[in-house]
């Protein structure tokens, strides 16, 4: 006899290695999904039955020690169960009245989150004054690069001409297409689109237009979509939009946001700007979680831990870590020499549900997806 501990990831592929039955493996396989909730001011009766019901069907719903004493109005609590058990839960949540029809709605959109073949999004700047100085570039370097980005099959290519960063100088959008124009129209005339896509990055809607104009098909606003000109203009092309996190204008100094209140903001505004997209008749969204815009390290990093958390929107999550400053905080490095930190950080978040990663240094990167998608093919 011998016991070899697994990873609970591969417990799917071992159910088929030791020739389960395939009914057998549909629900041995939920058995061995940990999911665990972290609810916030749960009123007391449906704590309460919260708690008797995750008893019931062998899950468990952690309280404070003073709940047992029933003198507050709602408690914060902590909900762990296998898929199994907590889609039994939720099916018997939503026959309950005090919020929890509306908990168990909750809790089945992370029941299958969605699966997005990993991507990179390589990262051109047009400007002198973006924060790592290896991603400045002119017309002609840009497109050399751009050019080698097709040979390596980069899915995305982020190109911008103006700096985002916070407490950047605002450019116009004349300065940005003057920057562009070159690049844009080699990028049309050889039909460079067809083998890549590519992303404007950009808060001016004439800089979008152009830009989408000339082969673009994807519209990156860091601003959030906040200009409904920059909306219109993404639904006239019908562009993938990419829809960043961000507590105000990233130009503009913001408000940090904490652990106390960043998932409910997070929550509140992807929401709301999902639902203005799909009024508007877009679908086609990729959700970009902000890493470093008006987020502290901490408050970053816990973003990346708990990455998995947004899947139930139901679109792809992309990641940018590179070469920022909580990399530098976290290691102790200056810009030049955060290659490791980022890597370390990109490769946490694909396995917590990125499927982007938008990047400097591709050949590294190349190099961490392998390393990845072999993981995946391991049983």
């Amino acid at each position: 006899m011998f016991l070899q501990r697994l990873n609970p990831a591969s417990f799917s592929h071992a159910l088929k290695e030791i020739g389960t039955h395939p009914i057998g493996q549909a629900i041995m396989a939920k058995k061995a999904q940990l999911l665990s909730f972290k609810i916030t001011d749960l009123p007391l009766s449906a704590t309460l039955i919260l708690k008797q019901e995750a008893l019931r069907v062998g899950a468990e719903l952690a309280t404070p020690k003073s709940c047992i004493l029933a003198k507050e109005k709602a408690y914060d609590c902590l909900l762990v169960g296998t898929l199994d058990q907590l889609k039994h839960l939720a099916q018997k949540c939503a026959k309950q009245d005090f919020g929890l029809k509306k908990l168990a709605q909750e809790l089945e959109t992370h029941f299958i989150p969605p699966t997005y073949a990993p991507a990179l999004m390589a990262i051109v700047n047009l400007t002198q004054d973006s924060f790592y100085p290896n991603s400045r570039y002119s017309a002609k370097t840009a497109l050399e690069q751009i050019y080698k980005f097709l040979e390596q099959k980069i899915a995305y290519i982020d190109i911008g001409a103006a700096s985002s960063r916070p407490g950047s100088l605002y450019t116009d959008a004349n300065a940005e297409i003057a920057r562009l124009k070159d690049l844009c129209t080699e990028i049309k005339g050889q039909n460079l689109y067809k083998h890549a896509k590519f992303s404007i990055d950009t808060y001016n809607s004439k800089t979008a237009a152009f830009a989408l104009e000339h082969g673009f098909c994807v519209l990156n606003d860091v601003n959030g979509f906040r200009d409904l000109e920059m909306l219109a203009i993404a639904k006239e092309h019908q562009a993938q939009v990419v829809l960043m996190h961000s507590l105000g204008v990233p130009l503009q100094a913001q408000q940090q946001l904490t652990a106390n209140n960043l998932w409910e903001d997070m929550e509140a505004f992807f929401r709301a700007k999902i639902a203005a997209l799909q009024e508007q008749g877009m679908s086609d969204i990729i959700l970009d979680v902000g890493f470093g815009f008006s987020k502290q390290m901490p408050e970053n990093l816990a973003l990346i831990k708990h990455l998995a958390h947004f899947l139930h929107f139901g679109y792809p999550l992309l990641v940018g870590c590179s070469r920022k400053k909580s990399v530098g905080e976290v290691c102790a490095r200056e810009v030049e020499d955060r290659l490791a930190g980022t890597l370390a950080l990109h490769l946490k978040a694909l396995e917590n549900g990125a499927s982007i990663l938008r990047v400097h240094d591709i050949p590294a990167h190349l190099d961490i997806l392998a390393i990845h998608n072999a993981f995946l093919q391991i049983p």
